[in-house]
């Protein structure tokens, strides 16, 4: 009896020292390790989203922004005194549990109020405190105070982890515009906290581990003045497009589809820079958005408001005569005094190629023909280049050389991801395109700007600057300092004997032909301007082509280059000049009665 005792007691001692070692094990040589496990039961990592930096113009205005947005957040279960809170916030019936198939509300729980006001806060806050089924979401929201420069500013939308590695699903990320452009610099760095959590995943305490680091402001170079000039003028163009249209029995359009520019002609800086129709940027960044609105927007396939024009391309017209001018003087295939008929109409190649004016003008210099837009001067000219009947001459490669130097046919690199290169054709693109050799009439359509060329406004603005600087081409530019650090002007010289000519015609054509009846001595304009228009067709009506000008001001000593395009207006001495005049009288604050 006594020796079962024993062994019953030795039993028990043994069962119990294993029991007390292996409590003192897990709780001495394992507490670290557990006591993470247990942490871990109870807190979640959080990503910290960057604050993103701001886009300013020049003279220190915020054009985008961001601002603290406040979000009523529910995790489901009852909630107390639920009808003050409701009126309060003009709510009808119950919350909204969250959606478990929806990750955001997994994570956050369901949105009850969106961006509730500000004024609204604190007694939100104090009916909110003590319950843990509701909280106060604080969420940073992209904001666009001014609208200006909608389509160059761009806009931001909620990031998609799986096409953005490295962001979370509440940051932004640019979308179009210099939001896009200059997404690596606007963005910053994420930083990560721990949040401890109750056992429905309710948020109790944040401890910030790493904090975010903010993305960079960036300082444009467009000025708020310049930039509301331009639109306000771009505007105002629906009522001479509207007399062009009631003239060739064309019914009246209620908005102008077009884009206008202006660029410091010494730096570069492009002061202004509109598209119209034009768009609310919050539409697209304010949760939560206007779905009506927004689909108004999203659906209008003929004003297309969110394409930025001014980097869209478009055939040039007769403002590309300036480039063809520039060829033939400097490779000397005509000289200043060398004159041809302007008719109005020539035969080549068995096809009547016809000039815009009915009857013949005279026997022009280029200066004259600058002046006048003269088709067939251009035709003539080309056609007695060496070897022209051949197609790919010298005339038509030299041609294709010198646009390509004044930019044509390539992107400017502005920030903006949706610029556009343009089209310089050549005989490879014809016969990679067209299946076909490059025959002389491509040549004669090429020299007037029509044809396959294609150039952007933001081209021909700088082709402008660089005629404006007697072959100083600046490159244009919309970003004048990152993080308070200027970025250079960049400059290359052209070469050239023929600025002073080609000059003299920019200045004729506003003072002695089509564009001074509204720009020029006949409109009684205050201002000295150079320029040269375009009406390129665009397969419809007349009065539905595109019209162009092209300009620098003051004459003498330019400071200001201006390029407006206006989309199937019609007459360009009767829409664009008055634009650009418009935009000039405001920019510079003329005393000018005019019509």
């Amino acid at each position: 009896m006594i020796s079962r005792m024993r062994v019953l007691l030795a039993v028990m001692l043994t069962v119990l020292v294993v029991f007390t070692g292996r409590l003192m094990y897990l709780q001495l040589a394992r507490a670290e390790q557990y006591s993470d496990l247990s942490r871990q039961n109870f807190t979640h990592p959080q990503r910290i989203a960057p604050l993103r930096g701001r886009l300013l113009s020049r003279d220190g205005t915020v054009l985008a922004d961001n601002r603290v947005a406040y979000d009523l957040m529910y995790w489901g279960g009852e909630v107390r005194g639920w009808s003050r809170l409701a009126h309060l916030l003009d709510l009808e019936g119950p919350p909204r549990p969250p959606d478990a198939e929806v990750p955001s509300e997994v994570r956050n729980g369901a949105v009850v109020a969106w961006n509730i006001d500000d004024e609204l806060v604190p007694a939100v806050e104090e009916r909110v405190a003590g319950q843990p089924n509701l909280y106060l979401r604080e969420r940073i929201e992209r904001i666009y105070p001014t609208n200006l420069a909608a389509q160059t500013v761009g806009y931001t939308g909620l990031a998609d982890p799986e096409r953005h590695p490295g962001y979370g699903l509440d940051d932004m990320i640019g979308v179009s515009g210099l939001e896009a452009g200059l997404e690596e610099i606007l963005y910053g760095a994420p930083g990560r906290a721990l949040v401890e959590v109750d056992h429905r995943g309710v948020p109790l305490v944040r401890r910030e581990l790493e904090p975010a680091t903010p993305g960079t402001d960036v300082v444009l170079t467009l000025d708020t003045d310049a930039q509301r000039a331009a639109e306000d003028a771009l505007e105002g163009a629906a009522q001479y497009v509207n007399e062009v249209r009631a003239e060739n029995g064309l019914p009246r359009v209620t908005r102008t589809k077009g884009a206008l520019l202006a660029m410091d002609v010494h730096t570069g800086d492009v002061v202004a820079m509109a598209s119209l129709p034009t768009f609310d940027q919050n539409l697209f960044t304010h949760r939560p958005n206007d779905p009506e609105t927004l689909a108004d927007v999203l659906s209008d396939d003929d004003g297309k408001p969110l394409a930025n024009r001014a980097i869209q391309a478009f055939p040039p017209a007769s403002t590309y005569k300036l480039v063809t001018s520039y060829t033939l003087l400097e490779r000397g295939f005509v000289g200043p005094g060398t004159r041809y008929g302007c008719s109005a109409r020539l035969s080549f190649g068995g096809i009547i190629w016809r000039n815009w004016a009915t009857y013949y003008r005279g026997d022009y210099t280029v200066t004259e023909a600058i002046a006048d837009s003269c088709n067939t001067y251009y035709w003539r000219a080309a056609i007695d280049t060496p070897d022209f009947r051949e197609g790919w001459a010298a005339f038509a490669q030299a041609l294709q050389e010198d646009a390509q130097r004044f930019g044509y046919g390539r992107t400017i690199g502005v920030g903006l991801p949706a610029e556009h290169s343009g089209r310089v054709p050549d005989e490879d693109w014809t016969r990679q395109a067209k299946d076909t050799p490059w025959y002389p009439g491509y040549t004669l359509n090429t020299v007037i700007g029509q044809g396959d060329v294609l150039a952007t406004p933001l081209q021909t603005l700088q082709f402008v600057g660089a005629l404006a600087n007697r072959g100083d081409l600046v490159q244009p530019r919309l970003v004048r300092a990152v993080g308070g650090e200027p970025r250079p002007v960049r400059t290359r010289q052209i070469p050239g004997d023929s600025w002073d000519v080609l000059a003299e015609g920019m200045r004729r054509m506003v003072t002695d032909y089509g564009a001074s009846r509204r720009i020029g001595p006949q409109a009684d304009f205050p201002l000295a301007v150079a320029g040269k228009t375009g009406t390129a067709e665009a397969g419809g009506p007349e009065g539905m082509e595109h019209a162009w000008f092209m300009a620098y001001a003051p004459a003498g000593d330019p400071d200001i280059a201006v390029v407006a395009f206006l989309e199937n207006a019609g007459s360009s001495s009767a829409t664009a000049v008055p634009v650009v005049r418009d935009f000039l009288a405001d920019h510079y604050d003329l005393d000018w009665d005019g019509d």
